[in-house]
């Protein structure tokens, strides 16, 4: 599945394209907070780590995870 993902992320900004979609909002988390129940090294697909800060980044996901679970240590590295 990363693998997939990775290829995917190197034709694209984003898994369904050049912009931002629900795809994206569903998948973060695999990629993400799911890394504290199931440790996975990102270290070789460099273009889901490029994803993850571009994602990071943006303002509507650091407001949710501010209101979702502040305290929580962001999985985007």
């Amino acid at each position: 599945m990363l693998a997939l993902i990775e290829a995917r992320l190197a034709q694209n900004d984003y898994l369904a394209g050049s912009m931002f979609t629900a795809a994206d909002i569903m998948s973060v988390f695999s990629l993400t907070t799911m890394r504290l129940f199931h440790p996975v090294d990102l270290a070789t697909y460099p273009n889901i780590l490029e994803y993850l800060q571009r994602i990071g980044r943006r303002a509507g996901y650091q407001r949710a995870m501010t209101k979702g679970d502040p305290d929580l240590t962001q999985m985007l590295t």
